[in-house]
C-alpha cells in the first residue's frame, strides 16, 4: 500500500511526526494533497523564536506545536518566504532580522502583534499593529518614534529607570501586563497616573537598594489581579491605609546580596510584622507565595494571625523559607479542620509529594493564555515569560 492510499487522518498523523521545516516544505511539494495537509500544520504556527544555540548547536529549524524555532547560528532561509508558509505569525523574536527582512514583514502583516527585542526595528518608523513588546528601554530606544500613544497593552522592559515610569505610563495608559527590571529604584516614589487597566505586574530590582518602593507603585494599580515582586532591599515602604480588593495572586521573592567588604551572601530582612502589614492591603488574596525568606521564623501564632488576615486564601507557598517545617504545615492542617477551611501549604521537605506543583526553572519566552497562576506563580522572576499571548 502506498502512502497515497491512506485516508487523510492517517497521512496527517504520519506528517505530524516530521518536525524539520525544510523537510516539511519539501514534502509539501509532493502533491496538492500533501500540500493541503502540511499547510494546515503551518497555519497553526503563531510564534517565531530563536533556539538556545548553547545546547542546540547543530539542531535544524523545526516546528513544535504552534511555534517555529530557528537556529540563529546555522540559519539560511533565502530559499523560502516566511510569511508565505506561516501566514498566521503573531509574535516574533527580532533577533532573526539577519535571516529575514523583519521590518518589511512586521509593517506589511497586521496580524503580527508582538515583538521580543527591538534591534533594527526600533529605527524603522512606526509599527502600527504591535500591541506587545519585550525590549531594552535604555540607551537610544525612543519608544515614541516606534509606537503611537496608547498602542501597547503589554510590556516587558529591561533596566527600566523608575524615574522614567510616569511619562511612560502616561504614554501607554491602558497596559494590561507590565514586567519591569528596575534600575535607579532606590527610594524613588512613583508620582504618575494610575494604571487603571493593569491586571498583571512583575517587578524586579537589579541592584541592592536601601528602600524598595515597589509596593507603593502597586497602590497606583487599582485593578491589579496578580503580582510577582522580586527585590533586593534593606527596607520597604508600605502604606497599609490603601487597600486593593482585586488582587488574587501574589508572589514575593526576597533578593540575595553581598554585604560590602565581605564575601558573605545575605538575604534582605522582611519581618512578620512588616509582612502582615503588607498583606493587610490585599484582603481577597487566594494564592500567596513567599520565597527566600531564610530568617522568617514562623510560629503557630503567626500562621493563625496571617490566615485570619486572608479569609479567602487557598494556596500558601513557603518553599525556600528555611524555618518553615512540617510542624508549621501540621498546625495549618489542624487549624483548617477546626475552621472548615481548605488551604494547601507547600514548604521544603525531604520528600515532596508528587501532587505538589513544581517550582519551574526554565524560561518559556512566549506563553499562551492570560493566566498568571499557570505561567507565572511557580516561577522566579528570571523565568517569567517575555510575553503572554491572550
Amino acid at each position: 500500500m502506498s502512502l497515497n492510499d491512506l485516508p487523510d487522518n492517517c497521512l496527517w498523523k504520519i506528517l505530524e511526526n516530521v518536525d524539520g521545516v525544510k523537510e516539511l516544505i519539501q514534502l509539501s511539494k509532493v502533491c496538492s494533497r500533501w500540500s493541503d495537509l502540511i499547510t494546515l500544520r503551518f497555519n497553526r504556527v503563531k510564534y517565531l523564536q530563536t533556539m538556545d544555540t548553547d545546547s542546540t548547536e547543530d539542531k535544524v529549524d523545526y516546528i513544535d506545536a504552534n511555534c517555529l524555532w530557528i537556529n540563529h547560528d546555522k540559519n539560511c532561509n533565502d530559499d523560502w518566504n516566511l510569511i508565505e508558509f506561516f501566514p498566521n505569525l503573531k509574535i516574533i523574536d527580532t533577533a532573526l532580522d539577519e535571516a529575514f527582512n523583519l521590518p518589511k514583514i512586521v509593517k506589511n502583516n497586521p496580524q503580527i502583534k508582538g515583538l521580543i527585542g527591538m534591534h533594527s526595528l526600533s529605527k524603522c518608523g512606526y509599527l502600527e499593529n504591535i500591541e506587545m513588546c519585550a525590549a531594552d528601554f535604555r540607551f537610544d530606544f525612543d519608544y515614541k518614534k516606534v509606537f503611537r500613544p496608547d498602542q501597547l497593552k503589554q510590556v516587558s522592559g529591561i533596566f527600566f529607570a523608575m524615574k522614567d515610569l510616569p511619562s511612560f505610563i502616561e504614554y501607554f495608559p491602558n497596559l494590561k501586563r507590565l514586567n519591569l527590571q528596575l534600575d535607579g529604584a532606590d527610594g524613588y516614589f512613583y508620582n504618575g497616573p494610575n494604571l487603571s487597566s493593569l491586571k498583571i505586574l512583575e517587578l524586579n530590582t537589579i541592584f541592592l537598594v536601601d528602600q524598595f518602593t515597589g509596593f507603593h507603585f502597586m497602590d497606583f494599580c487599582p485593578s491589579l489581579e496578580s503580582a510577582s515582586i522580586s527585590y533586593w532591599a534593606y527596607d520597604n515602604y508600605i502604606d497599609e491605609s490603601i487597600k486593593n480588593y482585586n488582587l488574587r495572586d501574589l508572589v514575593i521573592v526576597n533578593g540575595r546580596f553581598w554585604y560590602a567588604g565581605t564575601d558573605d551572601i545575605r538575604l534582605g530582612v522582611f519581618s512578620w510584622p512588616l509582612l502582615k502589614k503588607l498583606l493587610s492591603k490585599f484582603p481577597n488574596l487566594h494564592h500567596l507565595a513567599i520565597r527566600n525568606f531564610d530568617k522568617l521564623d514562623v510560629c503557630n501564632f503567626d500562621l493563625e494571625e496571617l490566615i485570619k488576615l486572608l479569609p479567602k486564601l487557598e494556596i500558601f507557598d513557603l518553599r525556600k523559607c528555611k524555618k518553615v517545617t512540617q510542624k508549621s504545615a501540621d498546625f495549618l492542617t489542624k487549624y483548617c479542620l477546626r475552621k472548615n477551611r481548605s488551604i494547601a501549604i507547600y514548604y521544603d521537605c525531604e520528600y515532596e509529594p508528587v501532587e505538589w506543583p513544581d517550582l519551574v526553572d526554565d524560561h518559556e519566552p512566549i506563553c499562551y493564555g492570560f493566566d498568571f497562576m499557570k505561567h507565572c506563580f511557580y516561577k522566579e522572576f528570571s523565568y517569567l515569560p517575555d510575553l503572554i499571548d491572550e
